[in-house]
This record gives C-alpha cells, sequence and structure tokens, in this order.
C-alpha cells in the first residue's frame, strides 16, 4: 500500500483528501444505517415468527405443570406414611421408574437470600478481619476474605452464594469472633421460592436398535 506524504501535499490536494475522506466516512455511516435497520427487520421477523409457538406452549406446559403438582400430593403424602416419616415441605420430589428408563424431577427453583439482619455479622466479620492487618499470612487471608464476601450489587446487597462460602474459612481463621458473625449470617439466610419447575428424562425408541435419552426441562412462574 502506498503511503502518502500530507506535508508534501498542495493545498488543492489536501482539499481533495480531506473532501474523500469525509465522503468515504459518510458511506460508512449510510452503510451502517442501512445494515442497522436490516438486522431490525430480521430481529423483528424472529420474534413476530416464533414468539406465539412458545407462548401457546407455556401456556400448556402451566397447566400441566399446575395439575401435576396437586397430583404428587397423594404419593408425597403416602411415600412419607411408607418410609415412617412425617411429610416434608421440601423443595423437590423425583419420581424414577425400577428400571431408570423414565424419571420426573418436580418442585421450586430457589435463589438463596437474607432476611436483613446479615449486617450484625457482617460487622463481626469484618471486625475480625480488621484485626489481621499487619501481618504477611494475615493479610493474605484478610484480603482472601475481602474479595470473597464484601462485594455487593449494585443495590449494595451482599451475595448470599459468595458470604455463605466464607464458611470454608472458620477452621483457618480459628477465631470465636468470626464464628458467631459466620453463625449470624447463617441464620439470617433464607431460601426464597422463585418458579415452579419439571424435568427428566425418558429412554425413547427411535427404531433400527436407537434407544436414547431425551431429556426436558420446562419452567413457569
Amino acid at each position: 500500500m502506498e503511503t502518502i506524504d500530507i506535508t508534501a501535499l498542495t493545498p488543492e490536494q489536501k482539499k481533495a483528501l480531506q473532501a474523500e475522506l469525509e465522503a468515504e466516512h459518510k458511506e460508512e455511516k449510510k452503510k451502517k444505517a442501512e445494515n442497522k435497520k436490516i438486522l431490525k427487520g430480521i430481529e423483528a421477523d424472529i420474534v413476530l415468527g416464533e414468539i406465539d409457538f412458545f407462548i401457546g406452549i407455556r401456556d400448556n406446559v402451566e397447566e400441566r405443570i399446575t395439575n401435576l403438582f396437586k397430583k404428587i400430593e397423594t404419593a408425597i403424602e403416602l411415600r412419607a406414611e411408607v418410609y415412617g416419616n412425617t411429610k416434608r415441605d421440601q423443595d423437590s420430589h423425583t419420581f424414577t421408574l425400577d428400571d431408570g428408563t423414565a424419571s420426573i424431577k418436580i418442585g421450586w427453583n430457589v435463589r438463596p437470600s437474607f432476611n436483613g439482619t446479615e449486617a450484625e455479622g457482617i460487622v463481626k466479620i469484618r471486625e475480625y478481619v480488621s484485626s489481621l492487618a499487619g501481618e504477611t499470612e494475615n493479610e493474605k487471608i484478610l484480603m482472601e476474605m475481602l474479595n470473597i464476601a464484601f462485594k455487593t450489587d449494585a443495590q449494595g446487597n451482599y451475595d448470599p452464594k459468595k458470604v455463605r462460602d466464607l464458611n470454608k474459612m472458620r477452621d483457618r481463621a480459628n477465631s470465636e469472633l468470626f464464628n458467631e458473625g459466620m453463625d449470624i449470617v447463617n441464620d439470617a439466610m433464607i431460601d426464597i421460592r422463585t418458579s415452579r419447575f419439571v424435568r427428566g428424562y425418558k429412554m425413547v425408541d427411535f427404531g433400527d436398535g436407537i434407544i436414547k435419552r431425551v431429556n426436558f426441562n420446562f419452567s413457569i412462574d
């Protein structure tokens, strides 16, 4: 590619080059705008062409899962009776054929959260962490704990999963203050049921000796 020495160009040549560059830039902007318009059209076609199919399926799946929740109540109660247990309010139940060729798991998707008292425990944990400053090995522990637990989201909330990970630091910390803080934090954790699901599999015979495991997974609000 030939290199142009700008300093060697005459004013007229510089003006012509500038006009050429501006024209190229204008053409690029025009092409980009056209491509964006085409892209929007393709995206709209995808949405409008497919959305009703999935909405229709969702309506059917929602009704089926709702009915399935009602249907398994008898099995849950009898299962507890057969094994001599009290009926438990657990988040999911699994039903599998004896030969393992089909299985259904139905239940609730769960998201961990806090009840608001976690801050009292974190105060104690921070107090312990602050006491570690000044020694090389302790500073490593300090930074590890800070990076794991004390990063908050945009709303200033702590991540329950990350704070929960601090439990594995108990032996290394070897601190009653740290343990007290973690106990408070753990007691403040609650699991919130967010949506219902059904998932499972079936070994399907496709003929010609071909048997494959077919999986499914559906969730509804």
